[in-house]
């Protein structure tokens, strides 16, 4: 926004980044695994999804081993039908009575630690192993994480999970018999963020030829702090921010003309006078900085 359009000396964003969050294979959507208590506490707070896809890892037999707490082998993906490999060495020890380990049968996508009884324990997918132990960082194939569409779980009482509403989701059973048509090489993922509340940010620049640099400049600011956005306002913003920036294929609203003063989620903020919107994702903790079209600080300007 140029200094001849500014009516007043400061300007104000709306500021939004995410805390802590979830990647799980599609695949354990709606089974009837036993989720972990730490793993469902996040999930009941993030009311924000992303359905990606990324290129399916499995175990190579023939070359798995595990020995000294280690288990070690070769991770096998394909791109477009051309099969690759890469080694790996990880740290494994067992737990909850676990005497074992091996591989699932075919297609080898995970391994089971098994009991005395050889009773399963715990499983282990091939891509999360590939990305607890960062290939994917030196591996520009495996870190393309494509965004194939971003939601919101938030329920009339705000409190519907973003599994739950998953289960029962018309779009992620037309992307998987989708991907499952036209990229069997690849495999789908789910990833859920709690946002944390929002903040106001604040611009002001000495050299503008602002008209209203008084009081009403102030007042302008404690009125935006004493009517804060609601959470599922918030949420909206967040949606639709992200459905802008990373266009994904199966959203429609949102994709091509957000921010629009036709967009009911934006009326709060015009009412305020927000003019900007900052929405940031950060998956720092396991590298995924620098995965293709997964890493972003959204800045929008909101027309006039």
């Amino acid at each position: 926004m140029s200094n001849s359009k500014r009516e007043y000396l400061s300007e104000f964003a709306v500021g939004m980044y995410t805390a802590r969050w979830i990647m799980i294979p599609s695949s354990e959507i709606n089974t009837d695994k036993e989720i972990p208590l730490k793993v469902q506490e996040v999930l009941d707070v993030c009311h924000i999804y992303i359905i990606s896809k990324i290129p399916s890892l499995s175990f190579c037999k023939d070359t798995f081993e595990y020995k000294d707490e280690t288990i070690t082998g070769n991770l096998l993906y394909k791109i477009n039908g051309e099969k690759r490999e890469l080694s790996f060495k990880q740290n494994f020890p067992l737990l909850d009575n676990a005497t074992g380990v091996k591989v699932s049968k075919y297609p080898h996508r995970e391994i089971i630690t098994f009991n005395a009884e050889n009773q399963n324990i715990r499983n282990l997918p091939a891509n999360l192993l590939g990305l607890g132990s960062q290939i994917h960082v030196k591996n520009k194939e495996l870190r393309n994480l494509e965004v194939l569409y971003v939601g919101q779980s938030y329920g009339d009482s705000g409190n519907r999970s973003a599994i739950d509403r998953l289960k029962s989701h018309s779009t992620l059973q037309k992307i998987l018999a989708d991907v499952q048509h036209s990229s069997p090489d690849d495999e789908v993922y789910v990833l859920t963020f709690e946002y944390m509340p929002y903040q106001v940010i604040t611009i002001m620049d000495g050299r503008s030829n602002a008209k209203i640099k008084d009081y009403r400049d102030i007042q302008r600011f404690h009125s935006i702090l004493d009517n804060p956005l609601t959470e599922y306002q918030q949420i909206c913003l967040i949606e639709a921010g992200l459905i802008r920036y990373f266009q994904p294929t199966y959203n429609k609203i949102y994709k091509d003309n957000f921010p629009s003063e036709k967009h009911k989620v934006l009326e709060k903020c015009y009412k305020l006078d927000f003019s900007g919107l900052i929405i940031e994702i950060n998956t720092q903790e396991l590298s995924f900085f620098y995965i293709q079209r997964l890493y972003l600080q959204i800045i929008i300007t909101l027309p006039r």
